[in-house]
Order: C-alpha cells, then structure tokens, then sequence
C-alpha cells in the first residue's frame, strides 16, 4: 500500500479541510513529519489509519471523539484517503457519527457514520473514472482488510508503527508476546487444535466417568455388589415364578365351575321374570280391544266417503265451467262493440291519406334532385382543400424565409461581440506571466511568514521550557547545598564521636589506634548527641543524587539554550528574507496570496478561452453563409408556389357556379338531404300506417264476431254438463249408505288421517299377537324351574377372583423383577464394553492433549511452537538489521527459558551481547538500545509477515518517534537503515522532534499550529 493524497477535515487539530499530497514528494522515499508537541503530526497517522479501518493509529480514539473543536459547526468530519495497491488505485471515505446542525430549523441532529471505497480508473477525479465497490462501515473495512491483507491490529505492527507502541513486541512479557504474533499470522487454528484436543479428552474422562457411576447406580438399583450376585438373584426368581404358575391353574379351574353355577341360576331367574312381565302385557291389551272396535267403524265409513270424492270433485269443476262460460259470453259482446268503433275510425284515416299522394310525389322528386349534386360538391370540397394546402405552403415558406433573415441579423450580431471579445482575450495572453509571477512570489511569502510565527511560537515554548528549567535548577542547586552542609555537619560530628569511643576505650601507656602515641594528655570528649553511621550514609546518597539531578539539569539548560539560539537565528534569518512583509499581519499576506491567485486563474482561465471563442467566429461564418444560400433558395420556391395558388383560385370559382349557394357545402347538402328524405319517408310511413291500421281493424271486426258465436255455444254444453254430473253425485252416495249430504260430509278424513287410523289399528293387532304369543312361549320354558339365591353365587365366585388376582399380581411383579434385573445385567454388561473401549480410546487422545497444551518440559503448546518458528525467522530478519545499528554487538535470540516456573514457555526474548558473549534479558537494554532493538524487530516483523502473506506488498512504513532517545553515532546507523529501505522503493515516513532528523532529511511534512487549527504543507528541497 502506498499513500497517494489524504484529506481531512474538521479531524483532530485540524479545522478546515486539510489536503496532503504525497505526489509532492517526487522520487523521495523517506520524509520527516515534523511541528511542535500537539500540532497535529500524529494526527496524520490517525486519519489515514482511520480512513482505512475506522480507528485510529494508537487504537485509542474512535472517530466520534476526533472531531476539532476549532471547526465551524457547518463543517462536516469526513477523511478521505486515495491510496495505491501495487497498480491499482482506490479512495476510501469515512465519516464518523457526529452532532450537525439541522437543514431546517435550529438545533442539531446526530448523523450516522458511513463509509465508501471507490476504485479509481486512469488519471484525474473525475466521476466518471470512479467505480463504486463497497458503501457502509462494517462491508468497507472489510473490503479494506481483503485487499492490504491486514486486520488494524496486524496494520499498527507491520506498516504503521504508533508512538510508544511498536516497543510492544520487545518488551512484552510471552503471553502479550503469543497474543500480538498469533493476530498478525492467523494462528488461532493451532489454538483451536489445543482446545478440541483439550475437550476431547476432558469430554472422554468425563464420559468414563459417567459410565461408571452409571454402572453403580444400576448396582445399587439390583442391590447386587457385581454380575454374579445378580445372575444368581434371577435363577432364583426363575424358580419362584414356575410354582406360582402351577398355583394359578389350580385357581382357575375351580374359577371356571363358580362361574358356571352363577350363569345357570341368573338364566332361571331371568325366564321367570320374563313369563310375569309378558302375563302383564297381555293383560292390558286385552283392556284396549273396545276402543280399538270404534277406531274400526270411523275408518270404515271414511274409506267409503274417500270413494265418493272424485264423482263430488267433477261435479264442483262442472259447475265453475259453467260460470266461467257465462263471464265469458258478456265479454265477448263488450270487444265486439269496442272493435267496431275503431274499424270506423281506420276507416277515416286511410281516405285522409289516399288525398295526400301529389304532395309524397313532390318530396320524392326533391330528393332524386338532391342525391345528383352530391359529386360536385365533394369535388368543390376537394378543391378548396387543395387550395387550403398550397397557401400553407406558401405561408409556412413566407415564415420561413423571415425566420432565416432575422438569425442571419442575430448571427452577424453575435460575430461582432465574439470579435471585439477575441481581442479582449488576447490582451490577457500578454498578462498572464506577469500575474503568475505575483501570485508565486505572494505564496512564497505568506508561507515564510507561516514559518516564521512557527518559530515564534517554538521560540516561546523554548523560553518558557528554559525558564522553568533554570527554576528547577536554582530550586535543586539550593537543596543541594543545604544538603551538602547538613552532610558535613553530620560527618564531623560522627568522626568526633568516633574519636570520644576510642578516646573511652584507651590506658595510660598503651598506644593510641590513631597516632600511635602512648600518652594521652587531651582524650576527646563524647558529645550530648551523635548521629548514628546509618544516617550519616543515607545523607551522603542523597547529595549525591542531588549532585547527579544537578549535573543532568545542567546538560538539559544547555541543551535549550543552544536549541533558543538556534531558534533565534532562524527567525533573524526569515525575518530578513522577509523583509518590511514581516510586520505584516497573516490575514493581509493570506489575503495578497489569494487574490493573486484569483486574478492568475481567471486571468489563464480567459486565456484558455481564446481558442474555443476563435473556433466560434469560424463557424458562425460558415453558419452565415449557409443562411443566405437558404434564403435565396426560399425565394425561388416562394414565387413558384405563388403562381400555382392563383391558378387555384380560378378553378374554385368555376366550380361554385354550377352548384346552388345554399349546397355548396357538403355538410349544407347532406343536412337539406336528410330534411328532403325524412319528409318524404314521413308522408310514406303515415300512408302505410293508415292502410295497415285498416286492414287490421277489418280482421279483428270478423275474429270479434266469430268468438261470440264460440262464446254462446260454448255456455249451452257447459249447462248440460253440469245438470248430468249432478245426478251421476247423488246416486253415488245413496248407494254408498249415506242418505242426506250432511252424513256423507261428517264421515270424510283427510287421506293422512285414514291412513293414521288404519296404521293405529293394524299396529293394535300385531301388538296383542306377539303378546299373547310371547306369553305363551315363556309359560312354556319355566316349567319345572324355582328361584335361585344368585348374591351367594356371587360372593363365591368374587372371594375365588380376588384370590386368582393375587396370585397373578405376584406372578407380574415377580417376571417383571426378572426382566428389569435381565436388562439391568444387560446394560451392566454393555457399560462395561463402553468403558473398556473409551479407556483404550482416552490413552491416545489424553497423551496429545497432554503434549499440545503444555504439559511438557518446557510448558510449549502447539500453538506456541508454532509461534516459535515464526519469532526465529523474525529475531533472524531482526538481527540482521540490528547488527547494523549496533556495531555488530547485539543479536536477538527466542530462548525456551521461562520467566516463571508456572509460565508458559517458548515465546521469551533475549539478547546476545558479542562484547561479553553472553545472552542476557532484553529489559536490560538502555532507552536508545531499546529503541533501535524494536525498531529492528519492527521491520524484521514486516519481512516475515511479508512472506508469508502470499504476495502481500509492504510499499510503506512510518516510525512514529524513539529518535531522540539515540546518540548521534545509534542515529546514524538508525538512519542508514531506514535509508535501505526506501532505496528499495518502500516510503518510509518518520514524526520525530530530533533536530539533526530536521537537516538530515530533505523532504518535510511541516505542521504548523494555529489558535483556529493546524495545518501541514510539504517543503522539499530542491523544488
């Protein structure tokens, strides 16, 4: 990966939109990010790790807490980053969720963060030459991580090396060591190995143990301590189960005849009592025979009645015929007289209408003249529209002619504008350098003056840091001499004490320890109070940790001031670069640069326009030219169509001649048509109405006539009808025993009651038959039997159940006891195959768990020895590089020692010293060693991880500070090492405060603070 152009805005330190173009740098491949503590420099880290996966460099900060509080509240957050992938390109924006204010209204509104990778065809930003891949923040990083090829965490360790950060992998104890390797090389499947491996052996131990407690429990459940206990408790059960079989037949048998002497008295008892309830029976029957002999007669006299009901039913039809026919007959006379008035009416009618006929024949010959102009006058119509069209023609050719001649005016209107313009643009051709050159000279120097407030402002710092500095320093050298004084004292009055013991313990004549005299003339004296040799030690270390604090603030005064110097000297030099603009504010030079700029780029943007406008007077010309050939071409056509609409004219007027006014039109002709016919079929339709309305009265007078003759015949056969069927009624129903009409109408029932008393009646019958028999026949069947006492029976034959119950009951639970203790001794039998097998089965699984969790001698996992082999090719490529920047004395080796006896092994780090030729911890390394030690792990890292990332491209690094902890001749080998990397094509971007970094390289990102935010700028020498 290898940045292109990064934009951010309302990001961090920086307010505005903050552009940085790599592309600036040229061929260079290393660069120094440079600018005060605070400016922004790590900020730059941030946005391009940030537009890449959404977090920020150091992982510490999300997008929602980096938004500048400098920027103004329209301001959006969003980072853009446009970056190459070996040939290809691709732009990728974030924005986090923010606080916006609201489009309407006042107040704001939380927008939600979104994200989107474009790749970028050809050159240019152009929208065209964007293809959208991915939109959303999840599906962009992880499009992200699919083309570098890295997760963030795996992007901060191989390519984006953060402040305090990249020492991890050094200094990190196993465990944090095994967590950083296993996320850069993906070695979670040997971890996942370890733990199945773990589980399975944990899921067989439990599973043994849970066959044998399963095992004891089915024993505890027989009561049985083992198999044989048990194989003997079921033969014995066997036993027991066979006698109790033999007592149950016994029981059964005697069941059996109980239950055979109960039937046969129930059957007994039962015969008798169905002799009385059937003797019952008959009795009551024979009670109803009166009332069913009654039943008998009414159905009888009703049958006869039913035969009479046709004969009266014909009688009562014969006499509604006649009454009918007498209707009819007055009916009949009242058409014929209303039929008669109408004929004379019809009549009236068609001698009106035989008087009208000239008056149709005039009408019919007005419409045969009619029909006869209807030709000339489609062919008038016809006429007039072609005349319609040639002056159309001649109208729209008349337009047209005036359209062309008055674009020709606007056309040579508009040459003469482009023209004078033309002229105008040329004079700005001659300008052009001159703003160039102003606009160039305005950047250069609202760029110094930017500088020259950095130094000032790093001037400040300085002065500030040294003051506070030389007030530590007065503060320490005044506790250094109170100290010193009060150790002197301390000390002198020790060595008096001292004196005074040995002066105590000394004899006239023996030689003093000190001088070696032997007369003692003036012993010294022990004083009221003396310090103990304890505190007398612990003040003589603490002036000499003063002593040492005081030298080392001594060598950081010196240091600030010479940096003071430097500073100052910068700023004299700019200043006199500067010239009378140094006193200029920054708003009148920013203002300068932009107006200078503006000016230039109008000023080129209306000189690029000179050609296009040169291009538009030629085609106007042409355009111009065009017209005229048109218009003398319409002209022509105009006086020819002219000459053809006169001619036009002469025929229409012929044609009108020859047709009446009135019909001149096809419309006028077919609406006096419609009128001429409709009057003539309407004296046409009235004749024949009139004949038809005559000719039908004339048949309805004689059909009038003939229904009446029909009507009174009719009446005549109807009376005699009636008078015979009468008769036929009242001889039926004397013969039939009924004298008078009143008894005949008294003994008729409705068909359903008949048949309701004949169903009473036969049902009666069947009933006392069935009875009489059915008593017959049990009378029969109980001759010979008496009564029997069925509740004895009974209670014998349930003492003999009950006991036959008891003895099946102890039979069940007996086999049931066998089966369970069978199937028990079966399942004993098959747990003990089962544990068997996964004993076997956890010897081999248990061993691997075992060894690939660390249960060995050196407390290696899989996983860990794994990570083993990748650290040695890492330490290998590390060594490699840090040889270089230590002289050849250092060498970074993987040791399989443990910090701990209960630590897990194989991942710890230590250095092998060729001055000493020993191996000691990495801890042990000085901050500058350290430095150089990380940053050799770091790139030895990115190797590794290179080559086993299957053709990722590493085309980028950047260090992220460490340099000031190196003296000049660590810097230098430092320097060289970076210098290797960029010669073969890796950028290598460095954010250092070190001066010497300042003049070694040649190519800096400055960031530069302001009160209203930072912003940051290229400068590379040599452009």
């Amino acid at each position: 990966m290898k940045p292109i152009k990064l934009s951010m805005a309302a990001f961090g330190p920086y307010a505005a939109v903050q552009e940085i173009d790599f592309r600036e740098l040229g061929n260079r491949n290393l660069f120094l990010i440079h600018g005060p503590t605070g400016a922004g420099k790590t900020t730059i880290l941030d946005g391009i790790c940030f537009a890449l996966y959404g977090d920020t460099s150091g992982a510490e900060r999300n997008g929602k807490n980096m938004r500048s509080h400098h920027a103004d509240p329209d301001q959006r957050t969003e980072v853009t980053f446009e970056f190459e992938i070996r040939t290809e390109r691709y732009r990728v924006q974030r924005i986090p969720e923010q606080e916006r204010p609201k489009r309407s209204g006042s107040g704001t509104t939380l927008q939600n963060a979104d994200a989107t990778l474009w790749k970028l065809k050809g050159e240019g930003n152009e929208k065209e030459n964007e293809v959208l891949l991915k939109t959303g923040w999840k599906n962009v990083t992880e499009e992200i991580e699919r083309l570098l090829g890295f997760k963030s965490s795996q992007f901060r360790q191989v390519i984006m090396l953060p402040q305090g950060q990249f020492r991890k992998l050094l200094t990190a104890d196993s465990l944090e060591r095994q967590n950083i390797l296993e996320k850069l090389f993906h070695t979670e499947l040997y971890r996942i190995i370890e733990e199945l491996l773990k589980k399975n052996a944990k899921e067989l131990k439990d599973e043994i143990k849970r066959l044998e407690d399963q095992q004891n429990t089915i024993f505890i459940q027989t009561g049985c301590e083992n198999m044989e206990d048990l194989e003997k408790l079921i033969v014995g059960n066997e036993e027991r189960l066979g006698k109790l079989r033999e007592a149950l037949h016994e029981k059964t048998e005697a069941l059996k005849k109980a239950k055979e002497d109960f039937l046969k008295g129930k059957e007994a008892n039962e015969k008798l009592r169905e002799k009385e309830l059937a003797e019952k029976e008959l009795e009551h029957l024979q009670e109803l025979v009166p009332s069913y002999e009654e039943k008998k007669e009414i159905f009888n006299r009703a049958r006869k009645a039913a035969t009479l009901e046709e004969t009266e039913k014909t009688t009562r039809l014969r006499s509604q015929d006649k009454e009918s026919c007498e209707k009819n007959l007055e009916l009949k006379k009242k058409e014929l007289e209303e039929i008669f008035k109408k004929y004379g009416i019809a009549e009236e009618k068609l001698k009106f209408q035989n008087q009208q006929e000239a008056l149709r024949e005039e009408a019919k010959k007005r419409v045969m003249q009619l029909e006869e102009l209807t030709e000339k006058v489609h062919a008038l119509e016809k006429q007039k529209g072609m005349l319609v069209q040639v002056k159309d023609a001649l109208d729209h050719k008349m337009k047209e002619k005036a359209a062309w001649e008055q674009e020709l005016q606007q056309l040579e209107e508009r040459m003469e504008k482009e023209n004078i313009l033309l002229e105008e643009l040329k004079e700005y051709g001659h300008k052009l350098p001159l703003l160039e050159a102003a606009y160039r000279e305005a950047e250069k120097i609202y760029q110094k003056k930017m500088v020259l407030i950095q130094h000032y402002q790093d001037r400040m710092y300085i002065a500030k840091a040294y003051g506070e500095t030389w007030k530590e320093y007065e503060r320490i050298e005044v506790a250094y001499g109170k100290a010193k004084e009060e150790y002197f004292r301390l000390q002198e009055a020790w060595n008096k004490g001292q004196a005074a013991i040995l002066a105590e313990q000394m004899e006239e004549g023996e030689p003093c320890p000190v001088c070696g005299s032997i007369h003692h003339p003036k012993p010294a004296e022990r004083e009221a109070w003396m310090p103990m040799e304890a505190e007398v030690k612990e003040k003589r270390l603490e002036v000499e940790k003063l002593e040492k604090q005081k030298d080392k603030i001594k060598d950081v005064l010196a240091q600030k001031h010479a940096a003071k110097e430097k500073v100052e000297n910068i700023i004299k030099m700019t200043e006199d670069e500067l010239g009378e603009k140094k006193d200029e504010a920054t708003d009148t030079l920013k203002k300068a640069l932009e107006d200078g700029k503006n000016q230039w780029e109008r000023a080129r943007e209306k000189w690029s326009r000179q050609e296009s406008v040169h291009k538009n007077i030629l085609d106007m010309r042409e355009k111009a030219h065009k017209i005229r050939e048109m218009l003398q071409k319409a002209e022509e056509e105009i006086r020819e169509k002219n000459g053809t609409y006169q001619n036009q004219v002469g025929a229409l007027k012929e044609m009108e001649n020859s047709i009446p006014e009135e019909v001149r039109s096809p419309e006028a002709l077919k609406k006096a048509q419609t009128e001429a016919s409709a009057l003539y079929n309407s004296l046409r339709e009235e004749f024949e109405k009139a004949q038809k309305d005559f000719e039908a009265m004339d048949k309805a007078l004689a059909i009038a006539q003939n229904s009446l003759n029909s009507a009174e015949k009719a009446l005549e056969e109807a009376n005699e009808k009636y008078r015979m069927e009468r008769q036929n009624f009242i001889y039926s129903m004397n013969r039939a025993g009924f004298e008078k009409y009143g008894d005949y109408a008294s003994a008729k029932k409705k068909e359903e009651d008949i048949h309701r008393l004949e169903k009473e009646i036969k049902d009666f019958e069947g009933k006392f038959r069935v009875a009489k028999e059915h008593y017959e026949k049990t009378k029969k069947a109980v001759e010979g039997m008496a009564q029997v006492d069925l509740d004895k029976l009974q209670a014998q034959w349930s003492a003999m159940e009950k006991e036959k119950e008891e003895i099946i009951k102890l039979e069940g639970n007996l086999l049931q006891k066998i089966e369970n203790d069978k199937k028990l001794l079966e399942e004993i039998q098959k747990l003990d195959r089962w544990i068997k097998n996964k004993e076997k089965e956890y010897e081999t699984v248990g061993y691997l768990s075992d060894i690939s969790n660390g249960n060995n001698a050196h407390g290696l996992t899989l996983q860990r020895f794994v990570l083993g082999a990748l650290l040695d090719d890492i330490t290998d490529a590390a060594t490699q590089r840090l040889k270089l920047m230590s002289k050849g004395r250092y060498h970074l080796k993987r040791t399989m020692d443990r910090a701990r006896k209960n630590a897990a092994g194989g991942l710890e780090l230590e250095i092998f010293d060729t001055y000493t030729g020993m191996e000691r911890p990495v801890t042990t390394l000085s901050g500058g060693e350290t430095f150089l030690a990380s940053l050799s792990l770091a790139l030895g890292l990115a190797d590794v991880v290179q080559s086993y990332s299957g053709g990722i491209s590493l085309d980028t690094i950047f260090v992220d500070e460490g340099f000031g902890t190196l003296d000049p001749e660590a810097l230098d080998f430092a320097m060289r090492t970076l210098i290797d990397l960029q010669q073969g094509g890796r950028l290598v971007g460095i954010i250092s405060h070190v001066p010497e970094l300042k003049e070694r390289i040649d190519a800096r990102l400055e960031v530069v603070p302001a009160q209203k935010g930072s912003c940051a700028y290229f400068m590379v020498h040599g452009k």
